[in-house]
């Protein structure tokens, strides 16, 4: 069967100017702060939709600051940092900063006029816990902020708040400290907008969330019964496992919808799922490229894949997470060089005429794209289109999906066959007699 070479192309062209393209039209939307101050005298929120609150804000190391501290400065003098952005191994004037630490941020959002109006604030989960002010009111926190790390608690609950501001300025000021993860500071950006836009914003990422976590666990249900009730297919418990794992990933991750739900949950039980659920997400996938391609997957780097994995998993489980969070950009570097042995395995799958290689082919080429962008988003600190991102994963399960249906109708065929020849000689022998 000739090799869908056109589609393959098709799809990854496709993939990928729609990420361009998307990540553009967002882009316009920002207007980036100066000197901790902000115009926003020209903006008709009613028309604008939401405004990223990213750019320059002011910023004050090991101090954490208070509105009245504000009102009893004559001058102030900040330094100026990056929103959003982590502070690992940045600077404030001349001091390097550590991941372990506390700062005050500050941003002055100017008005053209004292009309009172209602606004909405999005604040998403930062570097560990926080403590935000609007106009000298206190309207939100997560955890407790502290000097230390026996004062500090973390959480990670991203909410929305709504506020009347009024005067020609908005005052935000927002307390943070981390004693508890490998990463410090305000890394995703905030976002103002009318109740209306700042709801359907949080209503479209959660909903797209959802979607995804549907989709893998039904997936993953679907496959782990499939193979209990016909045992000896690894493939398909190997990918049950992975839409599984996957499928809760996704609700301990980016919007961390799992805190929406229990607001309880402990913050280091979450990033403990968070980060166990990626490892098991990348053993079950390789071993599942293993299982439907085994010519192709040596057994030495199968040991070396699960060995690594149970280090790390063991590891995140014993270690607090100040320590093992430390661990992650060494197991992105592991995933970088699996995606690539997987290139390796598919591509000889190819060369030796397997069809539903091409399958393979086309979600490795997506998820190599998907992977760029996160680890970009990551380590640069960029927003990150949740939209796009879900379902771009759901169309690398749906392919891998394929690869199984196109080895289960094999399968069905050569039975097929089987039973035409078995009933072929049962009618010769019955002539003969």
């Amino acid at each position: 069967m000739c090799p869908p070479v056109p589609f393959i192309t098709r799809l990854a062209a496709g993939f990928f100017l729609v990420l361009f393209f998307t990540n553009m039209a967002e882009a316009e939307q920002t207007m980036p702060a100066r000197k901790g101050k902000l115009d926003i005298s020209l903006v008709d929120f009613n028309q604008a939709g939401l405004v990223s609150l990213d750019g320059e804000w002011e910023f004050y190391w090991k101090q954490l600051l208070a509105p009245d501290d504000f009102k009893a400065f004559a001058d102030p003098d900040p330094h100026y940092f990056a929103v959003p952005e982590v502070w690992n191994n940045k600077y404030a004037g001349l001091q390097e900063l550590a991941p372990e630490g506390y700062a005050t941020y500050r941003l002055l959002l100017l008005r053209n006029d004292s009309e009172r109006q209602l606004l909405s604030l999005s604040i998403p989960n930062v570097y560990t816990n926080y403590k935000l002010w609007i106009n000298g009111v206190i309207l939100s926190s997560n955890g407790n902020v502290g000097t230390e790390a026996s004062l500090a608690k973390p959480q990670w609950e991203p909410v929305i708040k709504t506020f009347e501001a009024s005067g020609e300025t908005i005052e935000i000021i927002l307390q943070v400290s981390n004693f508890h993860h490998a990463r410090g500071g305000v890394h995703k950006s905030l976002k103002l907008g009318t109740p209306e836009a700042i709801s359907k914003d949080r209503e479209t990422a959660v909903v797209a969330n959802m979607l995804l976590v549907g989709g893998l666990l039904i997936l993953g249900a679907f496959f782990l019964v499939f193979f209990l009730i016909r045992k000896g297919q690894r493939a398909t418990m190997y990918f049950g496992a992975l839409c599984l794992f996957w499928g809760i990933r996704s609700l301990f991750s980016n919007i961390y919808l799992v805190t929406s739900f229990f607001e309880s949950t402990s913050w280091g039980l979450a990033v403990r799922v968070e980060y166990i659920s990626l490892y098991l997400s990348m053993l079950w996938g390789m071993l599942f490229i293993s299982s439907v391609f085994p010519n192709g997957m040596k057994a030495l780097y199968k040991y070396i894949l699960i060995t690594i994995n149970y280090c790390i998993i063991s590891l995140t489980v014993i270690l607090p997470p100040v320590f093992f969070t430390q661990l992650l950009p060494a197991y992105q570097f592991f995933i970088a060089v699996n995606l690539l042995y997987a290139v390796v395995v598919i591509s000889r799958a190819i060369y030796e005429k397997q069809f539903e290689a091409w399958f393979s082919a086309a979600s490795i080429i997506i998820g190599i794209g998907l992977f760029a962008y996160e680890l970009t988003a990551y380590a640069l600190v960029v927003k990150i289109n949740l939209v796009f991102l879900n379902l771009g994963y759901l169309m690398i399960f749906f392919l891998n999906s394929l690869v199984l249906a196109y080895h289960f109708v094999g399968a069905y065929k050569q039975v097929h066959v089987l039973e035409k020849e078995k009933a072929s000689s049962f009618e010769r022998r019955l002539r003969r007699a």
